[in-house]
C-alpha cells in the first residue's frame, strides 16, 4: 500500500470465484483478498474480539462499467456490519484489470461476455 494509503497490485489478491450479484442483474460480485493492513486502510480501531474479521467485495457491471467495494466485519459472535468503499480512479482501474485478467485466465471470456453467459444474454444485442 501506498503512502497515501492507496492500493497497489501486490495488495489484493482476485478470487476465481465470481458470482452475479443476486440483487443486481449483470453486477459480478467478486471477493478480493487483502494483503493490507485493512484498519489502517478503512480507518478502523482496533477489534477487541480476536475472531473479528474483514471481507472485501467489489461490485462491477463490467456493461454499464458501474464499480464499487464494499467490506463486511464480521465479529466472533456472528454479527455483520457492511460498509461502502468508493476506491480511487488508480484502485478502480487496478480491480477492474485484475479481475479482467482472473475472468480471461479462468473462462477465456472478457468481463462483459463472461457477465452475459452467466445471465443467459446474447452480448451481441449490446452492440445494436
Amino acid at each position: 500500500m501506498k503512502e497515501n494509503l492507496e492500493l497497489e497490485r501486490s495488495d489484493i489478491r482476485v478470487d476465481r470465484e465470481m458470482e452475479i450479484d443476486p440483487d443486481n442483474s449483470f453486477h459480478l460480485y467478486v471477493y478480493l483478498e487483502t494483503w493490507f493492513d485493512v484498519l489502517k486502510k478503512f480507518d478502523l480501531t482496533p477489534w477487541d474480539d480476536e475472531d473479528t474479521s474483514l471481507d472485501l467485495y467489489a461490485v462491477w457491471n463490467p456493461i454499464t462499467d458501474y464499480f464499487i467495494c464494499e467490506y463486511v466485519i464480521k465479529s466472533g459472535n456472528g454479527d455483520r456490519e457492511y460498509e461502502i468503499y468508493t476506491p480511487t480512479e488508480n484502485e478502480t482501474k487496478l480491480m477492474k484489470e485484475m479481475i479482467a485478467e482472473t475472468i480471461m485466465e479462468e473462462y477465456g471470456k472478457t468481463p462483459t461476455e463472461y457477465v452475459c453467459e452467466l445471465e443467459e444474454f446474447d452480448p451481441s444485442l449490446l452492440c445494436q
